[in-house]
């Protein structure tokens, strides 16, 4: 309890002792009329979790709550209940969420397009900005669009009241205004938007906007709205506070810390001016958790139960008896909505032909009721993408009929859109090569769906290739793709350890692909490729000779791709064919074919591990005057205790077999997590002497998925004494 009680307090107490003595004399006291309750329940990420518990008490000793307030988590948990919700079903409903996916804010591998799955592939971090307006970053690391549905899955039923005071519970919730500079309070209008509004923390999730206001989390200037509650008609409040941990003169503070804990500050200020005005105070002691340890959900809400049960003195005097508890159960149930079946589905928010293809693929949402589920699934497709920072959805009466509104939320600084690449190969500690780049991806160029991709590389490769993407046809399946390119890389050769050639390869050309996609996972093409090709030693001797001449290849490509992670795959399978004839390159004789096929499997083998198998191999069938034999062997991918290419061949197998072992988990919105990896590779090449035919080799280190890509430091050794200690920053598998 606050100490400073209100006397409104006193005079309920005062009512509770004088009808108590009437009871003594007389046989019918007067009935007691108890006060509206309101509760406000604080905001904490993570930490909120706890106010399940204490909802928990209040309905387990029917305590009956007239109005709910909150802010940040306070504000989702208390608007979950107010649509009518028990506490059991929001403990059900959080143990559902997935909060590494709906924190990180990013869009599953497996729900992207192929072509997005391709960029995350070759582009391996979380970095992206965009071009629309100059260079512009998103607004923050995490768009909502994971977040949005949950509520959006919440707030359907009651797309169209008119205030919050028809829930079931009223409820109202705040969110900071960075327009007007003051707190918002939500009482009407969209209820997905309001609880979205007031948990958006500044930098973590984009904020809110509005033709008006841009909405950040409310905590920043009111995160216990006592004076909320008061507002809207509560005789009497009970508060939740959450008593998070104490900071240390000497705890160490990365960046992101400084900023986390000065929110902190700003937030405890207003904390305790509302603390002062409540009537009843439940403090949660959550001082062995953090706000972001939404895993130990189950041990928070048991945190919130007991807190409020140590109040079980002050709050039973506002209990009912069972009666009068399942009068006011009905009551809540008899406001719950249900969702109407929509006639019809609109789409707003993006380009009129987009929209007419959206609602084309969504029209089997309409005439029966809502399956939210399978509409996340499509409307997390779309997202899938790459073009819109999230879609969500509500119901909108349109000429006396109900119907589906979707609402699709272009990025605000794309297209175009950029992924920049940061790769550092240390394979060889003494000769590391590095390369920074950036694909840039314009939509829609000429027609619905189609992409223009440029890539750009400066650093050991320097290069730009652009490709025009065109599907056509009535499902969008088949496309044409040109391109142009023009490269000069460094290809450096090593044998036992020594550099041998270190040369360049220089091209330029283009290239003409028909091919066609399978839906998100696959992609089929065949075309030809035409450049000029110039091989030739940058220092050292020319082992390999100069060539020059022109290149021509016609191919046929299949590429699968169905792990369920871009860099760190836990579980699923890769599939890279090609086939390809050249009929021209310098230092070959004749035309020859080439085959290569790479398949990876990645099977879970516990929760914090799995392993991994890899079989790949390439022939050019006897074929041997080729100029550059076709595959190489030795580095950082493949044989890593072996020199930098040091097996050039014409004809190889490999297999490789590992184990990942997660470690560490790191924070969802600095990185991934740490893991531990070790693994066995057996080769077979042929046509080489003074190398092994059979090398093998193993290798271990330490994995550390981070904003800018994967990094790995470890060492492999070799059985024919080869090894050496490697790092890289960039591709892991």
């Amino acid at each position: 309890m606050s100490s400073r009680v209100p006397s409104v307090y006193f005079l309920f107490i005062a009512v509770i002792l004088f009808n108590a003595t009437l009871a003594v004399s007389q046989e019918s006291p007067p009935e007691l009329k108890l006060p509206k309750i309101g509760l406000v329940l604080e905001g904490g990420g993570a930490l909120g979790l706890a106010h399940i518990g204490v909802l928990q008490w209040l309905e387990e000793h029917h305590v009956p709550i007239s109005y709910v307030a909150g802010t940040s988590m306070g504000g989702l948990v208390g608007g979950i209940y107010a649509t009518g919700n028990s506490p059991t079903e929001i403990r059900d409903l959080v143990h559902e969420i997935d909060w590494d996916v709906v924190l990180r804010g990013e869009i599953r591998f497996r729900d992207l397009s192929y072509r997005r799955k391709e960029d995350a592939v070759e582009y391996p971090n979380s970095l992206e900005f965009g071009l629309k307006k100059g260079i512009q970053f998103p607004e923050g690391f995490n768009s909502g669009h994971q977040v949005g549905l949950l509520l959006d899955r919440i707030s359907l039923p009651y797309s169209e009241m008119k205030t919050f005071d028809d829930l079931p519970t009223p409820f109202a919730c705040v969110a900071t205004d960075l327009v007007t500079a003051k707190p918002h309070v939500f009482r009407d209008g969209s209820l997905a938007q309001a609880l979205r509004s007031t948990m958006s923390l500044p930098g973590i999730f984009s904020p809110v906007r509005t033709s008006e206001s841009i909405f950040v989390d409310g905590g920043l200037l009111d995160n216990l709205p006592v004076d909320v509650a008061q507002e809207m008609g509560s005789d009497l409040v009970i508060a939740v506070q959450l008593q998070s941990r104490d900071l240390k003169p000497a705890a160490s503070l990365s960046s992101l810390g400084v900023l986390g804990q000065s929110i902190s500050v700003v937030i405890a200020a207003n904390e305790l001016r509302s603390m002062q005005k409540a009537h009843i105070l439940i403090s949660v002691p959550l001082t062995e958790y953090n706000s972001m340890e939404y895993e130990k959900e189950d041990a928070l809400i048991q945190e919130g139960y007991k807190a409020a049960a140590s109040k079980a003195a002050v709050l039973s005097a506002f209990s009912v008896d069972d009666a009068g508890w399942q009068e006011y159960l009905d009551k809540r149930h008899a406001r719950r909505r249900e969702i109407p079946a929509p006639q019809f589905v609109e789409v707003i928010g993006t380009k009129p032909s987009l929209a007419r293809d959206m609602e084309r693929q969504l029209s089997i949402n309409s005439g029966k009721p809502v399956d939210t589920a399978t509409l996340d699934r499509q409307l997390t497709n779309f997202a899938g993408v790459g073009r819109y920072s999230r879609l969500g959805y509500r119901m909108v009466e349109r000429d006396n009929q109900q119907g589906l509104l979707i609402l699709a939320d272009e990025k605000q600084y794309a297209p175009p859109i950029v992924r920049p690449l940061i790769l550092i190969d240390g394979g060889e500690y003494n000769n590391v090569q590095f390369v920074l780049g950036a694909r840039i991806t314009f939509f829609d160029r000429g027609s619905v769906g189609s992409e223009w991709r440029n890539d750009v590389a400066i650093g050991s490769q320097y290069g730009v290739q652009s490709e025009f993407y065109r599907p056509f046809g009535g499902t969008h399946r088949w496309f044409v793709a040109p391109r142009a390119f023009a490269t000069n890389s460094r290809a450096v050769y090593y044998q036992g350890g020594t550099l041998i050639s270190d040369y360049r390869n220089r091209q330029a050309g283009g290239a003409f692909d028909v091919g066609y996609s399978f839906n998100k996972t696959g992609e089929l093409r065949i075309g030809y490729e035409i450049a000029n090709q110039k091989f030739y030693p940058s220092e050292g001797p020319a082992t390999l000779g100069t060539l020059q001449g022109r290149v021509g290849k016609t191919s046929l490509r299949y590429n699968f791709i169905d792990r369920d992670n871009a860099i760190v795959p836990r579980s699923g399978s890769d599939l890279h064919f090609r086939a390809q004839w050249t009929d021209a390159t310098p230092g070959a004789t004749s035309g020859f074919p080439v085959t290569e096929i790479q398949m990876n499997l990645f099977k879970p083998v516990k929760k914090p591990s799995s392993a991994f198998f890899a079989a790949q191999g390439g022939t050019s069938f006897t074929y041997h005057q080729t100029g550059v034999p076709p595959f190489s062997l030795g580095g950082n991918q493949n044989l890593v205790a072996y020199g930098t290419n040091e097996f050039l061949t014409n004809q190889y197998f490999l297999f490789k077999a590992g184990y990942l072992h997660e470690l560490l988990k790191l924070q969802p919105i600095v990185g991934e997590k740490l893991y531990a990896i070790v693994g066995f590779e057996a080769a077979k090449v042929y046509g080489l002497s003074n190398v092994s035919s059979l090398p093998m080799d193993a290798f271990g280190g330490l994995v550390v998925n981070t904003f800018f890509g994967p990094v790995l430091v470890g060492g492999a050794y070799g059985a024919t004494g080869h090894h050496k200690v490697f790092f890289r920053l960039g591709r892991l598998f």
